[in-house]
C-alpha cells in the first residue's frame, strides 16, 4: 500500500521539478548551433518561426527544438513584414524549397539549409 502512495508522491516531486532552460523565456535564451546542418524539417512539426531579419528564419518545433534558416541570398521585405508562405505539399520544408514574403508584393525566395540549435544551459544561480 506504501509503495503506490511513494510512487505518487515521487512523480508529484519530479513534476515539480524544471531545468534551467524551462524557466527563462525562449526569446532570452541564447542558443548555438547543434550538430551538421540538414535538407529538410517535418511541416507539421513546426510550432512557430521567428523572422530574424531579410536572410534567417527561426523554426521552432513542437519537440523542444530550434532549426534556423540562413537563406542563400536576402529575401527584399521578409524583416520588415516577419511573414512568409511556403507552398510544400510533402509534410517536409527542404532546402530546395522556397517561400512567399506576404503583403511585400510576394517576392519569392529560396530556403538555405536548416542548422539545429540548442539552447546553452542557464547559470546556475548563486546560493
Amino acid at each position: 500500500m506504501r509503495i503506490p502512495v511513494l510512487s505518487v508522491a515521487l512523480l508529484a516531486l519530479l513534476a515539480g521539478c524544471s531545468s534551467q532552460e524551462d524557466r527563462v523565456p525562449r526569446s532570452q535564451q541564447v542558443w548555438v548551433p547543434d550538430g551538421p546542418e540538414v535538407s529538410c524539417i517535418t511541416t507539421n512539426q513546426i510550432r512557430s518561426t521567428n523572422v530574424v531579419d531579410d536572410s534567417t528564419i527561426q523554426f521552432v518545433m513542437s519537440s523542444r527544438r530550434m532549426f534556423q534558416n540562413n537563406l542563400p541570398f536576402p529575401c527584399s521585405g521578409l524583416g520588415f513584414t516577419r511573414a512568409f508562405k511556403h507552398n510544400s505539399r510533402t509534410g517536409r520544408l527542404c532546402s530546395v524549397d522556397s517561400i512567399t514574403v506576404m503583403r511585400s508584393g510576394g517576392t519569392t525566395c529560396s530556403l538555405g539549409r536548416f542548422q539545429p540549435l540548442k539552447p546553452l544551459p542557464a547559470p546556475a544561480a548563486a546560493q
